[in-house]
C-alpha cells in the first residue's frame, strides 16, 4: 500500500480527490496540508486517522524523521505554487500527483523533467476529463478505428462565469495565482483531450483572447484557438472555443474522420458513420455537470499507479502535460500578436 499527503484541501482535494483515494485499497491518505484550520478540521472528520499540517515544509519535515510516513504527495493547491510543492516533493523522493495546470512556465517545467528523472520518480498531472464517461466512450471508438482516421476536433466550452474557490480571493481571477483566464483553466483540458484523440505532434496554434462580457477581469474570459498537428498520416486539426461568458453551461464537441464523424452534446454521443443509421449513445450525466467528478479521479489514480509500477509506461502523461504548457504559451503569444499563427517546438 502506498500512502501519501494531500496537500491543499479546497474543495477540489476534499469533494473530488479525498472520496476515491478512500476507496481504495491500494492507497492511503496518511497526511492532510493546509494552512486553514477550518480545512483541517474538516479533513479530520473524513481520515481520522490521518496526520496533519500548516505547511508542506512541516509535512517534509515529519516524513524526513519517519520514512514510512509517505511514498507520494497529491498536490490540490492554487497553480501558481505547483512547481515549488513539486520541486520539494521530487528533491525528497516522493511520487506527485499535481492538479492541472502543472506549472505556469516553460523554465519551471524543463526543471521538474530534470528532477523527475533524476530521481526517478513519476511526476503526474490530472488528466481527469478524459475519464469521464463520454470522453472514454469516445477514446474507445477513436482506438477501435470507428471513424477511421481521426481528422478534426471541434470543441465548445460554454461557462457564465468562473468556478468559485474556498478562499476569499478566487484566486482563478488573479493571473500571477492562476496563470490566465478560461485558456488556463478550460484550455489545458481541451489540449490533452484533442492530444488523446488526434494522437499528434502540435505543429502550428493560433489564438485570440478577449473578454467579451467581464471587461473588467485581469484574465480573459472567451478563448478561440486554433492548433495544427502533425503526424504519420497526415496533419490534423483542433478547433477550441472556451467562454465564461454564456448564458448557458455547455460542452459540445465533434470528431471528424476519414469514415465518419462522432457528434458530442455534453450527455449523448452520435455515432455517423455514412449509409448506417446514426447510433446514439446516452448517459446519465452531462460532460458540464459537477466540478469535482471523484468517480473520473479514480481513474486517474489507476494511471497513476499504472505509472508508479510500469516502467514502460512513466513519463507519458508528463509528455503530455509539457504540450499543454506549451500549447497555452503559444496561444498566449499568438493572441498578443493579434492571432498570428505560431510555430511550436
Amino acid at each position: 500500500m502506498l500512502r501519501g499527503a494531500i496537500v491543499g484541501l479546497g474543495n477540489v482535494a476534499l469533494e473530488g480527490h479525498l472520496p476515491a483515494w478512500k476507496d481504495r485499497k491500494d492507497f492511503q491518505i496518511a497526511a492532510g496540508v493546509d494552512s486553514s484550520k477550518e480545512r483541517i478540521s474538516i479533513f479530520k472528520k473524513s481520515v481520522p486517522g490521518a496526520v496533519t499540517f500548516e505547511s508542506f515544509d512541516e509535512c517534509l519535515v515529519r516524513n524526513g524523521r519517519d520514512r514510512s510516513l509517505l511514498d507520494f504527495v497529491d498536490i490540490a493547491t492554487p497553480p501558481h505554487t505547483h512547481f515549488a510543492l513539486a520541486k520539494a516533493a521530487l528533491s525528497a523522493g516522493l511520487h506527485v500527483l499535481c492538479e492541472k495546470p502543472l506549472v505556469l512556465k516553460p523554465q519551471e517545467i524543463f526543471e521538474l523533467d530534470a528532477l523527475r528523472k533524476k530521481s526517478g520518480k513519476i511526476l503526474m498531472t490530472v488528466h481527469n476529463w478524459k475519464f469521464a464517461p463520454i470522453c472514454r466512450k469516445i477514446s474507445h471508438l477513436v482506438r477501435e478505428g470507428a471513424v477511421g482516421r481521426v481528422k478534426r476536433l471541434d470543441w465548445y466550452v460554454l461557462r457564465s462565469g468562473p468556478s468559485v474557490t474556498t478562499e476569499k480571493e478566487n484566486w482563478r481571477l488573479n493571473p500571477e495565482m492562476s496563470g490566465g483566464g478560461i485558456l488556463v483553466d478550460h484550455g489545458w483540458h481541451a489540449f490533452y483531450l484533442a492530444l488523446e484523440w488526434l494522437q499528434g505532434r502540435p505543429a502550428k496554434v493560433s489564438a485570440t483572447l478577449e473578454n467579451r462580457q467581464y471587461e473588467s477581469l485581469p484574465v480573459e474570459d472567451t478563448a478561440k484557438v486554433s492548433v495544427t498537428l502533425e503526424s504519420d498520416g497526415g496533419p490534423r486539426s483542433a478547433e477550441i472555443f472556451l467562454t465564461w461568458a454564456s448564458r448557458v453551461r455547455k460542452n459540445s464537441g465533434l470528431l471528424e474522420g476519414t469514415e465518419g464523424r462522432i457528434l458530442m452534446e455534453d450527455d449523448k454521443l452520435i455515432l455517423d458513420i455514412g449509409p448506417a443509421s446514426p447510433q446514439t449513445f446516452a448517459f446519465e450525466a452531462a460532460l458540464s455537470a459537477g466540478s469535482h467528478h471523484p468517480d473520473w479521479f479514480n481513474f486517474v489514480i489507476d494511471e497513476f499507479l499504472s505509472e508508479i509500477s510500469d516502467a514502460s509506461l512513466a513519463g507519458r502523461n508528463f509528455d503530455k502535460a509539457r504540450a499543454c504548457l506549451e500549447l497555452i504559451e503559444k496561444s498566449k503569444a499568438s493572441s498578443a500578436k493579434g492571432g498570428a499563427e505560431m510555430a511550436c517546438s
